[in-house]
């Protein structure tokens, strides 16, 4: 996708203005859902032009085998329907016409407005990431200009390609375009202009578009997740382990929900020890039926890093156990009895740590506190509210059961902050009688 020059970007941000005023702000906000709904059907349709298009093309720009995008873009685009689109608005807004008219409230009416020009600025870690905002700013009657990475352009520009299909109007208020970062004449541009910008990616490259925004900034940067195996959760310890190998497998662990360690509780119907080799187990099937794909040279090499220091520390004595793929560095597990939390490499390279007790969690995860997002339990009903409350007390933002840590539902407060009330503003009427 060939940069814009800052007049070409500049006259497609009047275009996107004047499109909303003609085609987003009268329109009734059920009927942006329903024709974004329409779009979505034929992302969940195997034989649609798009996704046959996505699965052919998305395998060389995101890294992942032909197996796992065949297998995730229905995950992608299965919270997206219009009635769950529906039930955010009315969780988040109170009403799903809050945005058409004003609405009764105490002590005045009101009515939300969204802003006039939103830039998106998509990580490319992960297909499909960001576009959840992306809709959102749609539902909210906002141009929306996205910033797509150039890492995985190709999704975002076949998503706004069939939204134009379905209704050319809606499709005219949104714009895909891709630029690499630093180019300051459009960046200051685009951040300049826009009332709202949400943007994901490092800690640095956020703060660096941040310094640029006039408007309202929203950013996603580094995070972490985690695993937690509670003694209840080992009393089926395959199963488990087969849910949360799931977990590290799918986008080959690129995300941010991706948990990177599991913490296993001792005193269970198996060691801690044993549930690494479970978890192995199931990376190993998961490597048959959603194999990985390949990774740049200094990942492998640092991927047999975390090998070859499993295996010295081995060998001096120390009570660690390593399970690797045996050809190439497909997927790794490494169990060690500290409890130390410690960053993976990634792309399927997991460690498995003990627990003595769950109050000694906090201590463990404090350091990572303002990085921390979700942690995928295995735990017995009487104890999940009580657990879920302690991790929300660390700072964790999603609590949610092993095996669909990838799987948030749209509702999932991305870093604890609400995902449509965010981009709007409120006006009360006040003086009726």
């Amino acid at each position: 996708m060939p940069s814009p020059s800052p007049t070409d970007l500049g006259a497609r941000l009047d275009v996107l203005l004047a499109n909303r005023i003609q085609h987003l702000v009268p329109r009734p906000v059920r009927d942006i859902s329903d024709r974004i709904d329409q779009a979505v059907q034929r992302w969940l349709d195997p034989d649609s032009p798009e996704r046959q298009e996505a699965e052919a093309r998305l395998p060389e720009t995101t890294g992942l085998s032909a197996a796992m995008i065949r297998h995730v873009l229905p995950l992608i685009f299965q919270e997206y329907r219009a009635d769950r689109l529906a039930a955010l608005l009315v969780d988040e807004l109170g009403s799903l016409e809050a945005l058409d008219r004003f609405i009764p409230s105490s002590p005045c009416r009101k009515k939300a407005y969204g802003p006039p020009l939103s830039v998106h600025v998509l990580a490319g870690n992960v297909p499909g990431a960001g576009l959840d905002s992306v809709i959102f700013s749609l539902l909210v009657k906002s141009a929306t200009l996205v910033k797509a990475s150039s890492a995985e352009p190709l999704l975002p520009v076949l998503f706004a390609r069939s939204i134009q299909e379905i209704d050319p109007n809606l499709g005219a208020c949104l714009s895909v375009v891709s630029w690499p970062g630093g180019n300051t004449n459009l960046e200051d541009l685009a951040y300049g202009r826009a009332d709202v910008v949400v943007a994901s990616g490092s800690d640095a490259s956020l703060a660096a578009i941040q310094k640029r925004t006039r408007g309202t900034f929203i950013g996603y940067g580094h995070k972490v997740s985690f695993s937690l195996v509670t003694k209840e959760g080992l009393a089926e310890a395959e199963k488990t382990a087969h849910k949360a190998a799931y977990d590290v497998a799918l986008y080959d662990q690129q995300g941010c929900l991706s948990p990177q360690l599991v913490y296993v509780e001792e005193g269970g119907a198996i060691t801690p020890k044993e549930f690494a080799s479970l978890l192995a187990t199931g990376l190993a099937h998961w490597q048959t039926e959603l194999p990985r794909g390949p990774v740049p040279p200094e990942v492998s090499t640092a991927i047999r890093k975390v090998r070859d220091e499993a295996e010295w520390q081995a060998l001096a004595g120390k009570d660690i156990a390593l399970h690797a793929s045996p050809q190439g560095t497909a997927w790794t597990v490494v169990y060690a009895a500290d409890s130390t939390f410690v960053q993976s490499p990634l792309y399927r390279t997991v460690r498995v740590k003990p627990l003595p007790n769950i109050a000694q969690l906090g201590e463990i995860v404090d350091p990572w506190r303002p990085y921390l997002e979700a942690v995928g339990v295995a735990v017995g009903p009487e104890r999940m509210a009580t657990l879920a409350d302690t991790l929300g007390a660390l700072g964790v933002s999603r609590a949610c059961p092993i095996g669909t840590m990838q799987l948030p539902p749209l509702s999932w407060r991305h870093g604890g902050r609400p995902r449509i009330s965010d981009l709007v503003r409120w006006v009360g009427m006040e003086g009726e009688k």
